[in-house]
């Protein structure tokens, strides 16, 4: 009797459907405060908040004005990851 390996069915469903890179992200303080009142109202957490907010910003300038450092840190966070890819 065999143990332990795959079985389907088991274990975490994957969140997303492409590969995932982990990443370290320095932010002032004031910016992570907002990024972590975003994520809370939503129920998300910090990465997904993160991810939530570039998908924002790609589709069209988001309805609730949000504070221009926040947006600045995005936009340059976006930056980052296409001249790393």
């Amino acid at each position: 009797m065999s143990r332990g390996g795959f079985r389907q069915g088991a274990g975490r469903k994957k969140e997303y459907t492409e590969p995932v890179k982990k990443i370290l992200l320095g932010l002032p303080e004031s910016v992570l405060e907002e990024l972590d009142q975003f994520a809370e109202k939503r129920k998300l957490s910090r990465p997904k908040a993160v991810a939530e907010l570039l998908k924002l910003v790609q589709e069209k300038p988001p309805s609730v004005q949000l504070k221009s450092v926040l947006m600045e840190e995005l936009l340059e966070l976006q930056n980052e990851i296409r001249k790393s890819q």
